[in-house]
């Protein structure tokens, strides 16, 4: 939001028997009159989020997207495509191997490995998903498996890369103001470890949101079971 220069917006334009009815996509231009951006600091330190305040913006009816009172089917369509129109696998496989890296122990390798395994199921599963739409189709419920799997796996990674790292994920790094005095880098200095190190803490509470956006994890279960299981 602090970025972009366009935003989508579902509004609320009728009252119909079904809450999903009524609503109209539209998108607003950032620079219109009575638009306020204020910015929502992640533990990591990240602005990524933000609070958008609306007074009295008006926006042309030009800009609507499909018909009015029929934005909530637009925006499930972009939400499968959210959720799940890109992979997840690739770059949690990049990620397994940075922290694989500087892994010791057989405890800590077998978890590492059932990682790999659970990331080559999720990769074999997204080609699948990927061959559909090339063809033409849509995610469909496999949006909110991939969303599942790849979110909560993504989590499951930062844990890893925590205990990898050990106490080197501590607030307190001395190699960035250098005080003066001789600083021990537990896998040289300037390399990915140290730095994969520093970050792992960083990486671990930006991904607690990971299965809250695009959907709670916990929707998407409920969307699973009531479509594809038809619970």
């Amino acid at each position: 939001g602090n970025r972009a220069n366009w935003m989508f917006c579902l509004v609320r334009t009728s009252q119909e028997d079904r809450p999903q009815r009524g609503i109209t996509f539209v998108l607003v231009d950032m620079s219109t009159p009575g638009i306020t951006i204020t910015p929502i600091v992640s533990p990591a330190g990240e602005n990524i989020q933000n609070e958008i305040a609306f007074d009295h913006v008006r926006v042309p009816k030009t800009n609507i997207v499909g018909k009015i009172g029929a934005g909530w089917t637009v925006a499930k369509y972009l939400l499968e495509f959210e959720r799940g129109g890109t992979a997840y696998a690739p770059e949690l496989a990049a990620r397994l191997q940075e922290i694989q890296r500087f892994a010791t122990g057989p405890v800590l390798g077998s978890r590492l490995a059932a990682a790999r395994a659970r990331i080559m199921a999720l990769e074999m599963f997204e080609l699948q998903v990927m061959a559909r739409v090339s063809a033409g189709g849509s995610p469909g419920t496999s949006a909110s498996m991939m969303k599942i799997l790849g979110t909560e796996l993504a989590q499951h990674l930062t844990e890893l890369a925590l205990e990898v790292a050990g106490p080197y994920v501590l607030a307190y790094q001395p190699q960035a103001g250098r005080p003066g005095g001789p600083i021990h880098f537990p896998h040289g200095e300037d390399t990915v470890g140290s730095v994969g190190a520093a970050l792992a803490p960083l990486r671990y509470f930006n991904q607690r949101a990971a299965s809250i956006y695009a959907g709670s994890n916990e929707i998407q279960r409920n969307i699973l079971a009531k479509s594809a299981l038809k619970l």
